[in-house]
């Protein structure tokens, strides 16, 4: 039989949300600070559904009383599959008169207690693959009134739950926040705008069933839901949709995405790099050593059947001064020849070159005048 703990249990939505679970087949830890009336709404669920009821008076406000129901949800032995975060406090005042103990009450037991306790749930839940977290917000979420913090906190519990619903993709762990709207009480009249508090538990755990991130409960509710939400909605499409996308790129960086052979071979594919020459390093004896720009290949060595007159001696680049030029007398400078003997050189060149004649033009044969007249008609 599997577990769900419900916090504010006493009175209310949350009393109602443990009677729907006992009903449903469900053992039930309520958690709630009033002793007295937690064990009265045990007693009643138990007579009349026969379900397991198990009673833990905390006060979520409290350092002490937070951890004592976080060791509840942690506990191995007795696992919570279902957590339903029912607990809130909503103060009259507004902003500006209201004492600075109450607001602050109201972000320890609306964000902070919240936050805890589905840290301590999720994962759990996680590593058995399995199990849910119904974080009870309000439509005053959306259109805060009054001017205090009630509407700032549930409006970070709608965030805080499509955040944490976004992260736990594919894990079989759902988280649902609830815009509930008005709920209706035995003073309160009717009409569409006020709730059923059990079709409200009843819509929210069908929508945790489906695995929706947001459930809203009543008609009216959940058209304005809806078009305030439709934004978001894209937005988490898109998000969605970029997971895929770097899960995809993840899976082909670690090597289990299948990729297809280039069909063009590449024989050198796995070929070593060549070996690069290093350049030479001078060495002194004191100081560190300078690299020195590389010098060219020194000359091949004299063929065996080559004289040695008539092979110049071996140089090596930037040791020695560049070789000599000598003129036909062997002066020792390049012969010099005037501009006459140049220009007079240059048109013997020209001279020189010969022209190839011209290929004859086609000439027309000739037609006798039999021929031309029969062409003629």
């Amino acid at each position: 039989m599997p577990t769900a703990l419900v916090t504010g249990a006493s009175r209310g939505l949350g009393a109602v949300y443990a009677h729907e679970l006992a009903e449903r087949g469900w053992s039930v830890v309520l958690v709630a600070r009033d002793a007295a009336r937690l064990a009265d709404v045990a007693e009643r669920i138990g007579r009349a559904t026969g379900a397991i009821v198990e009673i833990l008076p905390a006060d979520l406000t409290d350092p002490a009383g937070l951890a004592a129901v976080e060791r509840r949800i942690t506990d191995r032995d007795l696992p919570i599959e279902l957590l339903v975060n029912n607990a809130g406090v909503e103060t009259d005042a507004v902003f500006a008169e209201a004492p600075v103990e109450a607001l602050t009450g109201e972000i320890d037991l609306n964000v902070t207690a919240l936050m805890r306790l589905t840290r301590a749930a999720v994962p759990a839940m996680t590593a058995r693959g399995r199990g849910g977290v119904l974080n009870i917000a309000s439509f005053a979420g959306y259109l805060a009134s009054g001017g205090n913090a009630y509407g700032a906190s549930k409006s970070w519990v709608l965030a805080f739950s499509d955040t944490v619903a976004a992260s736990l993709q594919g894990t079989g762990v759902t988280v649902t926040a609830v815009a509930a709207g008005r709920i209706r009480t035995d003073d309160d009249p009717q009409g569409p705008l006020w709730l059923d508090p059990r079709d409200v538990v009843r819509r929210s755990l069908d929508d945790l069933a489906r695995g929706r991130t947001l459930s809203a409960p009543g008609w009216v509710y959940r058209a304005l839901v809806g078009y305030l939400e439709a934004p978001r909605t894209a937005l988490r499409l898109a998000a969605r949709v970029a997971g895929r996308g770097r899960e995809r790129c993840e899976r082909l960086e670690r090597g289990s995405g299948h990729t297809r052979p280039s069909p063009v071979p590449t024989p050198f594919r796995d070929a070593p790099a060549p070996a690069r020459p290093q350049p030479a390093v001078a060495v002194h004896a004191v100081g560190p050593a300078t690299p020195v720009p590389p010098v060219l290949p020194e000359e091949p060595a004299r063929p065996a059947h080559v004289a040695a007159a008539t092979v110049p001696a071996p140089r090596v680049s930037g040791t020695g001064p560049l070789p000599v030029v000598t003129g036909p007398a062997g002066t020792g400078a390049a012969p010099v020849r005037p501009a006459a003997a140049r220009a007079a050189a240059s048109a013997t060149a020209r001279a020189a070159v010969r022209r190839l004649p011209a290929a004859p033009r086609p000439v027309q044969p000739a037609r006798d005048a039999a021929t031309v007249r029969l062409a003629a008609g």
